[in-house]
């Protein structure tokens, strides 16, 4: 069980994992679920057993998220669990909190999660996080110059948000014969709204939505999901994307949730300010102050 922040390197660590795995022994099948999934239909019965039977057979899983996993889900993990301990099939796990804090769950399943190896990652500092480009940029053909995978390095806290500075990057690079110096990479983040031109930034988004909606800057970036409390947090979400051009991994890691948290966010406001005329007068109220 891996647990750490988002950006910590969780999925970084599992992947490098599974490839180690597949290049010593290419013929163990592997299978990656988010666990937010698994209550899917198609993944599990209303018996609380799964009709996928890849999960049970596997020589490797990997749950990922597993603070996202539905309560009605949970017996059939615990069945799964107990299903590849008998059977010496690998697991592993990944989550955003400490074990501790799954209070959502019931104690028949967090007591199971916890009875293997728990790993708590810190997230990485400058270094880690130099190297992780490094690797990365070489592995995407990104050339960089060490000046500017310094600044890169030290641009963001978390390893997601600096994978998504240089994703934003690899979309450019190509049109550069050299290597991307300091100059040119901020030439081009600055282009894509890293750093705004506009004076635009997250920390006056964070301070006009909580003003707009009367929440406080503490619930907005903690585990609530009270309606206004959920609705002004995708909505700061929304105007990052859109005012500031934040990448999806840069806003997940600076709210504390993963990036496809971000993406539904964006989709429901956009699609919402169609349909709501309070939401789309605040929206448009709080554009018009931030631009």
């Amino acid at each position: 069980m891996l647990h750490g922040t988002p950006g910590s390197g969780k999925s970084h660590l599992a992947r490098a994992y599974l490839d180690a795995l597949m290049a010593t022994s290419p013929e163990i099948v592997i299978r990656s679920e988010s666990a937010g999934d698994l209550a899917r239909p198609d993944v599990l019965t209303e018996q609380s057993a799964f009709a996928d039977s890849d999960l049970l057979s596997c020589d490797v899983l990997v749950l990922e998220d597993i603070q996202h996993l539905p309560e009605r889900a949970a017996d059939g993990v615990c069945e799964l669990v107990d299903h590849r301990i008998r059977h010496r099939q690998v697991l592993v796990i990944t989550t955003s909190t400490a074990p501790a804090d799954l209070t959502h769950l019931p104690r028949r399943l967090t007591s199971r999660l916890v009875a293997g190896l728990v790993v708590k990652l810190e997230p990485l500092g400058i270094a880690g996080r130099r190297a992780v480009l490094a690797s990365t940029a070489k592995a995407r053909n990104i050339r960089l110059t060490p000046d500017a995978l310094d600044w890169l390095a030290t641009q963001t806290d978390g390893l997601r948000a600096a994978l998504g500075l240089l994703q934003n990057l690899a979309m450019m690079a190509p049109k550069y014969p050299g290597p991307l110096d300091l100059a040119t990479i901020e030439s081009i983040l600055a282009g894509t709204g890293h750093p705004t031109s506009r004076g635009t930034s997250l920390d006056a988004i964070i301070k006009r939505v909580v003003a707009v909606f009367g929440v406080t800057e503490k619930t907005l970036f903690g585990p609530s999901r009270l309606r206004n409390v959920l609705l002004s947090r995708q909505v700061a979400m929304y105007l990052a994307r859109e005012l500031v051009g934040l990448s999806l991994p840069r806003i997940g890691a600076a709210f504390g949730r993963d990036h496809t948290t971000v993406l539904h966010a964006c989709r429901k406001i956009e699609g919402a300010v169609q349909t709501d005329a309070e939401l789309n007068s605040r929206v448009r109220q709080l554009r018009g102050e931030l631009v």
